[in-house]
């Protein structure tokens, strides 16, 4: 049987964390169980820009990363989207500037699904997805790597954020804890 829909925040909810973190597969759980709208803003650059995350990226990261706040920017231009309940499912690195760290805490709620470097790896690689993912390796060990140093020097930029849940486990597990969290935050 599954559980009642509760209500949103009012307000957008912004799920960050590293690649792997589980951003896309959650928000549009997180939104279902809210009967709200939810938005992947990776998609969202692709469809604004008419070219993949990985052709993007091949113009370099500090071009992709202006393309990124672009469309952020324009989701939080659109009429009505700061005084109802949206979830969005951001990039990876979307809160490497503090810009966009703003405009989401400004916007809404900010939640940080926090996730061990050694299982981020572990998804990525079962997901078999790698291609799709610019910034990784292709083995295990080079994927673990690579979170290690994108987590170590990402991890107090994530810490800005309003919550941090423990998204390392079953979706079922995280989605239980980030719907507690939500509901229990005070206003």
């Amino acid at each position: 049987m599954q559980p009642e829909p509760t209500s949103g925040p009012g307000c957008p909810v912004f799920l960050t964390g590293m690649m792997g973190a589980g951003k896309s597969t959650l928000a549009p759980r997180l939104a279902a169980r809210w009967r709200a709208e939810w938005v992947d803003l990776d998609v969202r650059v692709e469809r604004v820009f008419g070219v993949s995350i990985p052709q993007l990226f091949g113009r370099g990261e500090s071009a992709f990363r202006r393309l990124e706040k672009c469309a952020l920017r324009s989701l939080l231009r659109e009429p009505g989207v700061r005084g109802r309940t949206l979830v969005v499912a951001t990039g990876g690195g979307l809160v490497i500037d503090p810009e966009n760290r703003g405009e989401m805490a400004k916007a809404g709620v900010v939640v940080y699904l926090r996730v061990p470097a050694a299982t981020l790896a572990e998804r990525l690689v079962r997901s078999r997805a790698l291609g799709n993912r610019p910034l990784l390796g292709d083995t295990l060990t080079g994927v673990k790597d690579r979170m290690n140093d994108l987590l170590t020097r990402r991890s107090a930029l994530y810490a800005t954020a309003a919550f941090t849940v423990d998204a390392d486990g079953t979706s079922d597990e995280c989605l239980a804890r980030l719907l507690s969290t939500l509901q229990n935050r005070h206003p």
